[in-house]
């Protein structure tokens, strides 16, 4: 039996510390790759808003540990967290497009700061740039792993965009099922499964190693998008307005409306309205309280953190091990931490 054991700070500085180490190289590559070869000043301003924008260390810090979990040289690893960071930070522009979403995380985003016409072009051709980072891989790379990365690339971005479109398809719509909904999350976050993937055959493991880290890498993703609605429902950014405008009913909200006819209807008559009063959010979130939404959100990230830590075990002891298994717990802690 997995046991979760809580993070102590010293490990989470670590940790931090690591990752950002880690992914350091691939954010430099990132803003050297989005500014080649333009030259319109304008577009050049853009790119340095996304370049600074987009300071994830998540995906490049994944590659790399599940490369380095596998036996591999986690410096192998840069290329294919270049790819996945050029690429998922132009579908994140898409997203904000699609979510309408002028600010996140305190900032403006792309959207808010250059508006949806030039926002769309930053976004392809991020996108695009991600996959011609495929010639870097053509050098290092046999003509069999590289066929098995360009599917795996390709089988995320087919993902993406069908979550994209299941979510817009969920809008305001409280009669979603629970299951259809998850698949929904773990599609939306299919990139984090493609780098665990991907950083085990870039760095050579065995086909068990490379099935049982991928996922891993599909329920750390999930444990994300599961913190991310407890964020949007809690309103910690400040969001929930928006979030229930524009996109998917989150979790916690969609399991209380589901509690009984009366909570149904109570959430669908509120997501009716063009505009949410503060107390009619407030309302909401009481529900979720009273009805068991949180609690179901807590109950689910629980079992997802099971999942992740079995599926580490086949690995061999490593400190890379140690830090994936840290990565799934923090994430788990950070949820369970909102509702203390």
């Amino acid at each position: 039996m997995v046991l979760f054991k809580k993070p102590s700070e010293e490990d989470l500085r670590a940790l931090s510390i690591l990752m950002k180490e880690r992914s350091k190289r691939v954010l430099v590559r990132f803003g050297e790759a989005a500014l080649s070869g333009i030259t319109d000043p304008t577009f050049l301003q853009l790119l340095n808003d996304v370049k600074g924008y987009w300071t994830d260390n998540f995906r490049p810090a994944l590659t790399s540990f599940c490369c380095e979990a596998v036996g591999g040289d986690f410096s192998v690893a840069d290329d294919i967290g270049l790819m996945i960071t050029l690429a998922s930070a132009g579908g994140g522009i898409h997203d904000d497009m699609i979510d309408k979403s002028l600010g996140k995380h305190f900032r403006k985003t792309i959207l808010g700061l250059h508006g949806p016409d030039y926002a769309l072009i930053a976004g392809d051709y991020l996108i695009i740039k991600g996959w011609a980072m495929a010639v870097e891989l053509v050098k290092k790379s046999s003509p069999e792993k590289l066929g098995r990365i360009i599917e795996i690339f390709g089988k995320w971005t087919q993902d993406v965009c069908e979550a994209e479109f299941m979510e817009i398809s969920c809008r305001r719509k409280v009669h979603t099922g629970l299951n259809r909904y998850e698949n929904i999350l773990r599609k939306s976050i299919a990139d984090a499964e493609a780098c665990a993937r991907l950083g085990a055959i870039i760095g050579d493991g065995s086909e068990e190693e490379i099935q049982s880290l991928a996922e891993y890498g599909s329920c750390l993703g999930l444990m994300y998008r599961l913190a991310g609605d407890a964020k949007d429902v809690i309103n910690v950014e400040g969001n929930l307005a928006t979030r229930l405008q524009n996109e998917s009913v989150p979790l916690p909200l969609l399991y209380s409306a589901k509690s009984s006819r009366e909570n149904y209807n109570l959430v669908k008559s509120i997501l009716r309205n063009a505009d949410f009063a503060a107390t009619d959010l407030t309302k909401l979130q009481k529900l979720c309280i009273e009805s068991g939404g949180f609690a179901y959100l807590i109950n689910r990230s629980k079992n997802n953190l099971k999942e992740a830590l079995k599926r580490l075990q086949p690995l061999k002891p490593s400190s890379a091990r140690d830090n994936l298994n840290l990565m799934v717990c923090k994430s788990y802690q950070d949820i369970c931490d909102m509702f203390l």
